[in-house]
């Protein structure tokens, strides 16, 4: 995602690209971020932090340095997935200095699709069982996804329901659905860079919603129109549906 990020700066107008950074000692560190991105030349290095001329971070990395990064103090974009709750309550705090925009998923066909998830949930109704499927590339670490979690706790809301409370996560051995759950489950596997299902199943029929993201850079794209958005706003914690109602 680091690469990509890159590659879209240095190609999105009205976009300039003022650093990258890697890990303290990796051999990338130094390298030129255009070449290392597969853009060409651009005059950048990678550095271990980022430089003072940036104006908005972008960050797709682990819990544990997007909690330490935040001691930048600069606007920032998360992307990270996999937070717990003593690490969302730190970026909450952060978010009362500076903007920042978390969404555990930057594509804009995600984020449009989680207002449709809301509307299917409720306006089907109680009589429609809710499964969710997400499936990723083998080496991502969490399970389930945080859009998939996005999306389902989007379902539950459309019920007036806490996804705490009615979430079941896979199933073995003799465990038949109880009244109201969502079923997530989760699939790892070869290069997929994302899909998320939805099914919503009656009786008599079955409604079903996918998402696809067939390149890393929608998720890059989504992360800079964001960037944009945080570079201009008011200290906060923002979501993608923020960005967008903005334009």
């Amino acid at each position: 995602m680091g690469r990509e990020l890159c590659r879209a700066a240095i190609e999105t107008d009205g976009i300039e690209l003022a650093g990258g950074t890697v890990e303290p000692g990796a051999p990338e560190l130094g390298s030129d971020l255009g070449e290392l991105s597969g853009s060409g030349t651009a005059g950048v290095e990678a550095t271990e932090a980022p430089p003072d001329s940036a104006k908005v971070l972008i960050e797709f990395t682990t819990p544990e340095a997007t909690v330490e990064h935040l001691s930048y103090g600069k606007p920032h974009v998360i992307g990270t997935t996999g937070l717990s709750e003593d690490q969302l309550q730190k970026v909450e705090e952060a978010a009362q200095d500076v903007p920042i925009v978390f969404a555990p998923n930057m594509s804009v066909g995600v984020n449009l699709l989680r207002e449709i998830v809301h509307e299917l949930s409720a306006k089907l109704g109680e009589g429609y069982d809710i499964e969710v499927v997400e499936a990723h590339h083998r080496n991502k670490k969490d399970a389930p996804s945080g859009t998939a979690l996005f999306l389902a706790r989007a379902a539950a809301q459309g019920r007036n329901r806490n996804l705490d409370e009615v979430a079941a996560y896979g199933r073995e051995g003799l465990s038949p659905r109880q009244e109201g759950e969502i079923g997530i489950h989760a699939l790892r596997g070869g290069a997929v860079v994302g899909e998320h299902r939805l099914i919503f199943y009656s009786e008599g029929e079955e409604v079903e919603v996918t998402h696809r993201a067939l390149s890393r850079r929608t998720f890059a794209d989504g992360a800079l129109r964001a960037a944009q958005f945080a570079a201009d706003a008011q200290p906060g914690l923002y979501s993608m549906a923020d960005v967008l109602n903005a334009g």
